[in-house]
């Protein structure tokens, strides 16, 4: 009896076992200093951490197991499945991110390179990969010297400083998952108005523009906010670094504009006529050209009324007298 009963337990641990919930997992990795350790509690915490470790690693089909395949987050994310969002996957897979890695790219990022593996968080969620607050940096991992110039820059100086919370990152101007080419016409066309969602009023002067109307009709090869003030690197005007600082004007119009001259730089981008003490020749100009407008009009339809009303009197002492 004693040797049967020494057997069965023997067999506990020589023949595998379905891995079909975490349980079996946590007694190995659950364990500080093993080379696969998993946080039992981050990972339930997590937007996981209902999810039975073998719905990922499917290749795991016993306990004890053999070596873990790479996990394809596609096989709930891109079929939707238990309400996995479904859109992001597709999005990221049309990103330059998908195609690169589709591609075989060597480091090209994958879901797990941004959002982690087990410990998956909301983003507004301090612990996510993707809070706000961590975007800038996660993406230094690769961009590092975008990373280094927009630290320095009037965009990063209000997120990093001033912890302003409307400050732009990363996924505002190249979005989180469907990240297009820079230069896909539509993006650049779409980033005129994201640069709006802040700056409005200047967006509603370059829109009077002749650039700004051009861009509205659907033309990318026009100049856009990034061509005159910079992408990662936008700085005050005031600086002498700024793409439109008075040292660097010229060179920046003649990007587009090769014969440009000093007195070309003088072009108001965001005039706004109604703005006298900034631009009072334009203000008093548009005044007198709107009231010269208005008058004319006035003139001549009273002009036309009392032409028509002496026609109209004319014509019924002529008829009168028949």
């Amino acid at each position: 009896m004693r040797y049967i009963l020494a057997a069965c337990i023997l067999a506990l641990f020589l023949v595998p076992v379905p891995a079909s919930s975490g349980e079996p997992c946590y007694s190995c990795h659950n364990q500080k200093g093993a080379q696969a350790y998993i946080n039992r509690d981050a990972f339930e915490q997590s937007v996981h951490g209902r999810i039975a470790c073998a719905e990922c690693h499917i290749n795991i089909a016993d306990y004890p197991h053999q070596r873990v395949s790479k996990v394809s987050c596609g096989i709930c994310h891109f079929l939707g499945r238990d309400n996995a969002p479904k859109e992001q996957a597709v999005e990221y897979k049309l990103s330059v991110h998908g195609t690169a890695a589709r591609t075989g790219k060597a480091g090209a990022p994958d879901c797990k390179t941004c959002h982690g593996s087990h410990y998956i968080f909301p983003a507004t969620d301090q612990r996510s990969r993707t809070n706000k607050w961590k975007i800038p940096e996660l993406c230094s991992s690769c961009h590092t010297y975008a990373y280094s110039v927009y630290k320095k820059s009037v965009h990063g100086k209000a997120f990093f400083d001033t912890r302003n919370t409307e400050a732009p990152t990363c996924f505002d101007c190249h979005m989180e998952h469907r990240v297009p080419s820079v230069e896909e016409p539509a993006w650049k066309l779409a980033l005129i108005n994201e640069c709006g969602t802040c700056h409005v009023r200047e967006l509603g002067s370059y829109r009077k523009t002749y650039h700004g109307k051009v861009t509205q009709l659907g033309y990318a090869n026009m100049a856009l906010c990034s061509d005159c003030h910079g992408s990662h690197d936008i700085l005050r005007v005031t600086d002498e670094g700024s793409t439109l600082s008075a040292k660097n004007r010229l060179r920046t119009c003649r990007a587009c504009h090769p014969n440009a001259t000093v007195g070309f730089t003088k072009y108001y981008a965001h005039a706004e006529e109604l703005d006298r003490k900034r631009y009072p020749a334009l203000f008093y100009t548009y005044l007198f050209m709107t009231l010269l407008l208005i008058g004319v009009f006035t003139f001549f339809f009273t002009h036309t009324f009392l032409w028509a009303y002496r026609s109209l009197k004319e014509r019924m002492k002529q008829e009168g007298g028949e």
